[in-house]
């Protein structure tokens, strides 16, 4: 009696248990979203760009990524960008390990969303390990606009911008995002602020609108 008791509450527990949700996978890209500063949550600015991206490639899919999108003269930026690198790096293994050989993962960012997502391949100063190479052989493009790491002078750099961001990319770090250099399209333009040391915040916030078909183009022509 007693065992049967015990039985029935075990079945009870595990039938009460939550399920994890499973993951869907693609046939498409997959493709991770990162928001700029202070955009509501969501893909912010970016679903421009993903939008595109999923009405040209069918069987598609978005995600944002989650992350505060804190502005850094509040002092929590690069917390704030840590939070979406580890966000990044576990949405981008959870795919791979379930959906294998068959993974095509895409990154856009925007502003501090561009700084989370080429930290994500290449570090960053006090930054967690970036993505290996067992995850990143999956990875189909990148396209980043306001990177406040852009570095001018870069084969991925697009747009018209002179000068490099306020905080540009150097050294191992720099020399890691370049091994991605033909996946990768880093949008600024001069008089950008945040990626460019401009004068015009206006430039930063109209880039994504500007170069979206663009790169929507870019990451469908590698799809």
């Amino acid at each position: 009696m007693r065992s049967a008791a015990f039985a029935l509450g075990a079945a009870a527990l595990v039938a009460a248990a939550p399920l994890e949700p499973r993951q869907t996978c693609y046939s498409g890209l997959y493709i991770l979203a990162a928001r700029g500063s202070n955009e509501p949550a969501g893909e912010g600015d970016i679903q421009q760009v993903s939008d595109l991206i999923t009405a040209a490639v069918p069987d598609s899919a978005s995600v944002a990524v989650d992350y505060p999108a804190t502005i850094f003269t509040d002092g929590t930026y690069v917390e704030s960008v840590t939070d979406g690198i580890n966000n990044v790096i576990s949405l981008f293994q959870s795919y791979v390990d379930a959906c294998g050989s068959s993974s095509r993962v895409v990154l856009l960012g925007y502003s501090q969303g561009g700084n989370v997502m080429t930290d994500a391949l290449a570090g960053g100063v006090d930054k967690p390990t970036p993505l290996s190479t067992d995850y990143t052989q999956y990875l189909t493009g990148v396209a980043v606009f306001g990177d406040p790491t852009f570095t001018v002078g870069e084969s991925f750099d697009t747009g018209n911008a002179t000068k490099s961001g306020i905080f540009s990319r150097g050294g191992d770090s720099l020399a890691l995002l370049e091994m991605y250099a033909p996946k990768i399209q880093s949008y600024c333009m001069v008089h950008d602020p945040v990626c460019a040391f401009g004068d015009d915040l206006d430039v930063h916030y109209a880039e994504v609108a500007t170069f979206a078909q663009d790169a929507a183009d870019f990451i469908v022509s590698l799809a």
